[in-house]
């Protein structure tokens, strides 16, 4: 039973292969041979999930001696769920939301061919593999990107995520090399075994293999999740369609994560590079928070909120909580790729009617009387980063007092200070922005 992981990434594959040969005789209906194929591809994820868990142990299968194998293990059965439902709620929203965009077919087999990598990506069993699928990834994202042929500005930003993920591409080909040279094979068990086996291992130059390969697949990570001084693709990606919004946000930008965690074997030898990883995910986190903040344009609000939340899956990955990121993964992913769904609607909907909403919500939000700000900015910034300081501090003190002892507690109680700092910013912010929008509807 476990073998049926092969037809994982073959399904979708079959779907665009149909969509494309039949589009010609089917026209437009061509692309519901695609929501069929979602339908058995979450079918199959959840089932082999569901396997996994009853107990039947991680294996490996393969199409080929050296490559082309993939992992039948928890962390590839539950990326590849993950995968196959965001996808499919993308899948049955695209049906409607692109029908009078141009291109339709051909968004819905690019939409395949992307699923597809990702279910390869997930449960890529050797390094070789991995890289192909690595790769294609930032290919058909590029494609997906630039779907609006008559949009010169989301290629320009399409080509500009590409040259940032082929950037990301080098270090992770270079960590490959390494590793093959060291133990001899591409399989990802043989190695991590040997890693485990021998964590003082070197390079040719001498240096611990195990913290140069860390280093190497961190760098790849923080340009595929969007880390300090290799986010600046992001926000710019907006052009492109909101479904693709949805599964690049929901799915592709969490690869970064998923790669470190894939690599953690290696990763557990090699302290200071966490510590490193750490700080670099603390900086993007405070960054993008800040930023988000501060956009009034909404798909880039969500895409610097993205950056944020990129940040603090690193930061966990950081503190070696690693089962930890993946549920920050797989949450971010569920809850951001409604957002942008939602986003595509709410726009959609602004476009065509240009007057100031009339329901009941914004007039009892927006339109309200304003009062008067009686509290200086400084006490409201006092107040805003000491109230989630103090409530969180007294709440762990009277639950235990010898946790502000413990390096990982208090860095939780950081992220949570941090994450309630924002909250009290927002809605500060948004309460401000209403008085001034009242104050505007009552001189005019």
């Amino acid at each position: 039973m476990d073998k049926l992981v092969l037809l994982l990434p073959a399904l979708p594959l079959l779907s665009a292969l149909l969509t494309h040969l039949l589009a010609g005789v089917l026209g437009r209906g061509a692309v519901r041979i695609g929501l069929v194929g979602g339908i058995l591809v979450w079918l199959l994820s959840a089932g082999l999930l569901w396997l996994k868990l009853a107990g039947q142990a991680a294996s490996l299968h393969g199409i080929g001696t050296h490559w082309g194998s993939l992992l039948f293990d928890p962390l590839s059965l539950l990326m590849a769920f993950v995968i196959a439902t965001i996808s499919l709620i993308v899948r049955v929203y695209s049906l409607r939301y692109m029908a009078e965009e141009s291109g339709y077919v051909r968004f819905f087999i690019l939409l395949d061919l992307m699923v597809a990598t990702l279910l390869v990506m997930v449960a890529a069993g050797d390094l070789i593999t991995l890289l192909v699928a690595w790769h294609l990834i930032g290919v058909l994202l590029y494609f997906l990107l630039g779907q609006d042929m008559r949009s010169q500005s989301a290629h320009r930003y399409g080509f500009w995520t590409l040259i940032t993920y082929r950037i990301g591409d080098l270090p992770l080909l270079l960590a490959a090399v390494l590793l093959f040279h060291a133990y001899g094979t591409w399989s990802l068990p043989e190695i991590f075994a040997q890693v485990q086996a021998d964590p003082a291992a070197t390079t040719v130059l001498g240096l611990p293999l195990a913290e140069v390969v860390a280093a190497l697949v961190a760098l790849a990570a923080f340009a595929r999740s969007a880390q300090f001084l290799l986010h600046t693709w992001l926000p710019y990606t907006m052009e492109g369609p909101s479904p693709v919004s949805a599964l690049m946000h929901a799915g592709i930008v969490n690869a970064g994560g998923f790669l470190i965690n894939r690599f953690a074997p290696v990763f557990v030898h090699t302290s200071e590079v966490l510590h490193w990883v750490f700080l670099v995910g603390l900086l993007t986190s405070l960054i993008g928070s800040v930023l988000m903040l501060t956009q009034n344009d909404i798909k880039k609000s969500l895409g610097y909120s993205t950056m944020g939340q990129m940040g603090f899956m690193i930061m966990e990955c950081g503190v070696g909580a690693f089962a930890l990121a993946i549920f920050h993964l797989i949450a971010h992913g569920l809850f951001k790729g409604t957002l942008f769904l939602n986003a595509g609607g709410v726009i959609g909907e602004a476009r065509r009617h240009d007057n100031t909403p009339k329901d009941a919500l914004y007039t009892f939000i927006i339109e309200k009387q304003p009062q008067g700000n009686r509290y200086p900015w400084l006490l409201m910034a006092a107040l805003t980063l000491l109230v989630p300081l103090a409530v969180l501090g007294l709440a762990h003190w009277a639950v235990e007092p010898a946790i502000f002892h413990q390096q990982g507690a208090v860095v939780l109680l950081f992220f949570g200070w941090v994450t309630g700092v924002q909250l009290l910013f927002a809605t500060y912010n948004m309460r401000s922005e209403n008085c001034r929008a009242g104050w505007a509807g009552y001189w005019h």
